[in-house]
């Protein structure tokens, strides 16, 4: 499930992203990083190696060992109109020892009846804080297999949370409501009683009610569709064994758009009238199908995949890999000529291939426990880079990911809130925190470098004899070490413990090199990167690290305290890292830096990406004065390659935040708008035929940056763009449009606003509306923001939408948005997803930099979030310190360098 991670929060309600970049909340255009798609860890270790959970240490958050499920029977009957439904079923269990009760899962459900082979159970007790409901018997349940049976009712929530509906407006302009489901991670609980926990798979045979003329549509195809007079009753083949977080049912007046891939039917459903901006995902489907069954070396085991178009939007997720049933928001898998970007493009196939690795690594093979989440999660955010880049070479995905995807995992870890990738997972809460950028990103980036490290071939034949001894099956992260090292011949385990069972960053010193006789000579040596004092103390890796001097490569292993000491032919520019395939950061020498700034046109893409990426993060480490990085950005040739300027242009914003309302911001903003000017002179405002993808997706990054630094001529152009939009969208592109948008809104006076706002109230589009309730809410005008955030406490707009608005506001205004979510807590919680609400408003805050609101996020945290829940509130508490530390040890020294010019 491909959550937006850390701080991958929608701004403009979808197109500009904001996330931890160097640790700083960077604006990204929607795509720029394939974004689609948190920890405490004293058992990591022991999971890791497959120790069996004791009943004292799974007291918190596992069922009690010794009852498993086998099959479920599933009879759903919704009342859309309600918001509630009423379940009855069956599941066939096995026993392994006798027990005087039964423990399953429950939450959110009122249970009328319990039976065990045909009769009732003595007790039925729900427990809504653990989420279960226990069954106590007159005899004891012997072993063996057995049948329990309910009757059940439940809530149709209106957020995506287990059984949810989706309100827009269809066609015909009336209101509609389309449902759905979404249970990952905890959240099957609230559709049936279930054993939901990952490890505990089984078969699902599921029957659904829905009103006439209504479609009803699950994981497995349609087997029979009766009339009657309640309504048509669906019925749907057995699946296959899965988890019950992958279990799925949709209902609503759809339509459907298939295509075949070999055997398998590949479907796009969609809201009526918008089917047919499914074909891109369809194309690109067919395209990954193929690759997908020859690169894991076991065909897709189901005979449909339908990808669901969903009209509405999430506070935690964009997509959910539910087996042969993907649920997306629309966003996220249609593409709509008048909204869309390159970026968004590329993401629709990034999310579409993120999605269907999950039905590999995930569905057919899943993690026993969300300790190992990142097995899911890590490996479909890397394949879908991965397939992006071998099947669309020209978008240059893997580089794009080095210099934004790894960036924001390096940000989170090298803070003192970092975690472990495999962390030690108790409770609900401690789920929902997991789905951050060191699971997804972090993963990410130790994988790519298993692979760099054993060989693209090796690597291949491990995943595919890992997916063949454990297909529909659960493992632990060590199970996929040993499947690696039995096909590379080499000690896999030793190098990954340090990168998956420790958080932090590791950074490589490198002396000046010396050449002798055509050789370089050069020492490296170890440490931890971090970015506060708490995260720089000692800790040590065994790390890839690949030299090149140009033409001569060579690999060794940074490992222990003491230096390595490297000799290797040639006497060019050396680069440690080459290739950038390694997660690590550098710290060059002073000599050495300048040499390689001095020939930073003759390095490779990715070695440009990393060098710019690596002096931002040591600035604001502290490790290097940040004159040392704004030399390295001013010293940029306006033809670098366009992605070096759309990561330059992603840090310069972040260093104008970080700034708010200080006297060096505005002459730094001077600068950097001579800096950046002739690079947007080189791409303009409307794209030219033959340009490379990267440079469109530049030009989506810097006009809007040229306009919130106060470009007269930029700003002026969007306001024309942006009313043509509106009075005559025909001449407008997609992409221009979704330039300009922003940057009218982020300059808006009341008039504008109000204006924008009676167009986003007179939306019909779910897309559109979101974006243009977004664009209020991203505002300059401190009292505009404020009017947006009352609006997201009335019914003008969707719930989802709500959400939506209050963190577009706190991307230009944190304080005023998280002291704003404190009063208000309880009202801003009622419209949030379960799952999100104890990160919710804490993150509202990680934009700040005065060191008091982080003081003021862990009050909130420790009043109102139990213990296990706070996890995301000390990340961005530790955010906020961060950013203050920075602004007041670097303000002066930008300063200087905005006002002398050099």
């Amino acid at each position: 499930m491909p959550r937006d991670p850390a701080y991958v929060e929608q701004k403009s309600a979808g197109v500009i992203f904001a996330f931890v970049l160097g640790s700083d909340l960077i604006k990204l255009p929607l795509g720029v990083s394939q974004m689609f798609s948190i920890i405490r860890c004293s058992l990591a270790p022991a999971l890791a190696f497959g120790i069996v959970l004791t009943p004292a240490m799974a007291a918190s958050g596992r069922l009690p060992a010794g009852v498993t499920p086998i099959h479920y029977d599933i009879s759903i009957k919704p009342d859309a109109t309600k918001l509630s439904f009423t379940g009855s079923g069956s599941i066939l269990v096995k026993v392994s020892a006798p027990t005087p009760t039964i423990t399953l899962n429950a939450v959110d459900l009122s249970i009328n009846k319990a039976m065990l082979d045909g009769v009732a159970a003595s007790t039925i007790k729900l427990d809504s804080k653990a989420q279960t409901v226990t069954l106590s018997f007159a005899k004891p349940v012997t072993a063996g297999e057995h049948k329990l049976s309910f009757d059940w009712k439940g809530k149709i929530s209106q957020s995506a949370a287990g059984l949810f509906a989706i309100d827009y407006k269809g066609v015909d302009g009336k209101d509609a409501r389309m449902l759905a489901t979404q249970f990952e991670a905890p959240d099957a609980r609230r559709f049936a009683p279930m054993f939901d926990e990952p490890g505990l798979k089984a078969t699902f045979t599921l029957t659904a009610l829905s009103p006439k003329g209504q479609t009803a549509y699950s994981n497995m195809p349609v087997t029979t569709k009766v009339d009657t007079p309640e309504g048509t009753l669906w019925t749907f083949a057995k699946s296959p064994k899965m988890s019950s977080y992958l279990l799925f049912l949709g209902m609503g007046d759809i339509e459907r758009k298939t295509v075949m891939a070999g055997k398998t039917e590949i479907g796009v459903i969609t809201r009526k009238g918008v089917v047919d901006q499914g074909d891109y995902a369809l194309e690109s489907g067919k395209k990954l199908l193929a690759y997908f069954d020859d690169y894991f070396g076991v065909p897709y085991p189901l005979p449909k995949l339908d990808m669901i178009a969903a009209p509405g939007s999430s506070q935690f997720f964009g997509a959910m890999e539910n087996w042969g049933a993907i649920l997306y928001f629309e966003r996220t898998v249609l593409i709509d000529p008048k909204l869309t970007t390159e970026s968004q493009k590329q993401d629709v196939f990034g999310t579409v291939a993120h999605e269907m690795a999950h039905q590999w690594f995930g569905n057919l093979v899943t993690m026993s426990w969300w300790d190992d989440l990142w097995l899911n999660e890590g490996f479909a955010s890397w394949m879908a880079s991965k397939v992006a880049n071998d099947l669309n070479p020209e978008w240059r995905t893997l580089a794009q990911s080095l210099a934004f995807d790894r960036q924001g995992a390096m940000a989170l870890d090298a803070r003192s809130s970092t975690h472990p990738i495999i962390q030690k997972i108790n409770t609900v809460d401690e789920i929902s925190q997991a789905f951050d950028s060191i699971t997804y990103r972090k993963g990410e980036a130790v994988i790519r470098m298993l692979e760099a490290s054993v060989g693209r071939d090796a690597f291949r034949t491990g995943v595919r004899n890992y997916m063949a001894k454990h297909a529909y099956g659960n493992t632990v992260t060590t199970d996929l070490w040993s499947a690696i090292s039995q096909a590379s011949g080499k000690p896999v385990t030793n190098i990954m413990a340090g990168f998956t069972l420790q958080g932090g960053v590791p950074l490589i010193r490198v002396t000046t090199p010396s050449c002798v006789n055509g050789q370089s000579r050069v020492s490296l040596s170890q440490s931890r990167f971090g970015l506060d004092p708490a995260s720089k103390g000692a800790r040590l890796w065994q790390v890839p690290a690949r030299i090149s001097t140009g033409n001569t490569q060579m690999d060794v292993v940074v490992s222990g305290a003491k230096p390595t000491n490297v000799t290797i032919k040639g006497c060019g520019p050396l680069i440690v890292n080459a290739g950038q395939s390694a997660y690590f950061r550098t710290l060059y020498s002073p000599a050495h830096f300048e040499t390689l700034r001095g020939n930073f046109g003759t390095l490779t893409l990715d070695d440009q990406v990393g060098l710019l990426a690596d002096s931002y993060a040591l600035a604001n480490g502290g490790y290097k004065s940040v004159e040392r990085y704004l030399a390295l950005v001013a010293s940029l040739k306006a033809d670098a390659p366009p992605l070096v300027w759309t990561l330059a242009t992603t840090q310069l914003e972040s260093i104008n935040d970080r700034l708010r309302g200080a006297p060096e911001q505005a002459p730094f903003r001077a600068r950097a708008l001579t800096i950046l000017r002739p690079v947007f002179d080189s791409v303009g405002w409307e794209a030219k035929p033959g340009e490379i993808p990267a440079v469109a997706q530049l030009r989506e990054q810097i006009i809007p940056l040229l306009g919130r630094f106060g470009d007269p001529a930029i700003r002026a152009k969007a306001q024309s763009y942006a009313e043509a939009s509106f009075t005559a969208p025909e001449t407008v592109s997609g992409a221009t449009r979704l330039t300009a948008l922003p940057i009218a809104a982020y300059a808006a006076d009341a008039k504008a606003w109000d204006a924008l706002r009676e167009r986003a109230k007179a939306e019909k589009g779910p897309v559109a509306k979101r974006l243009y309730y977004g664009y209020l809410g991203a505002v300059a005008d401190p009292e505009l923001a404020k009017r947006a955030l009352a609006i997201a406490l009335t019914d003008e707009a969707p719930v989802p939408i709500r959400a939506s608005i209050i963190r577009a506001v706190a991307g230009e205004h944190p304080e005023i948005a998280f002291n704003w979510g404190v009063t208000n807590a309880k009202a801003v919680n009622a419209i949030l997803e379960e799952s999100s609400r104890p990160g919710f408003i804490p993150e509202l805050a990680g934009g700040a930099t005065d060191a008091k609101i982080a003081d003021a996020v862990m009050a909130y945290a420790n009043k109102a979030l139990p213990p296990g829940a706070r996890g995301d509130a000390i990340t961005a508490a530790s955010l906020v310190r961060y950013r203050a530390n920075v602004r007041a040890s670097q303000s002066t020294a930008i300063g200087a360098w905005a006002r002398g010019g050099k």
